[in-house]
């Protein structure tokens, strides 16, 4: 369930970062490279907080962080795809 709510907050990340950077002015595209970096360390220390705390073995949160970061990415690859084409 941890996952899941972690993916889902992921998602959200990505549309609130694109829509207010938008607003701002930047491009999608500089918003898409500071929401990967900005995931990829949330994502590494969630997966160090699973290790230290939770006692998860490092393999299975490897395993889970991938999950954890591919989806919301992978989503915004799309996005970014589709978004082009238009």
């Amino acid at each position: 369930m941890h996952t899941a709510i972690i993916i889902f907050f992921g998602l959200i990340l990505l549309a609130l970062m694109l829509y207010i950077g938008e607003r701002i002015g930047f491009s999608r595209q500089t918003m898409a490279y500071g929401f990967a970096a900005l995931w990829l360390a949330l994502t590494v220390i969630n997966g160090a907080v699973g290790v230290v705390h939770a006692g998860q073995s490092v393999g299975s949160e490897i395993a889970i962080g991938s999950a954890v970061f591919g989806v919301p990415v992978a989503a915004m690859v799309l996005f970014m795809v589709l978004s082009a084409e238009s």
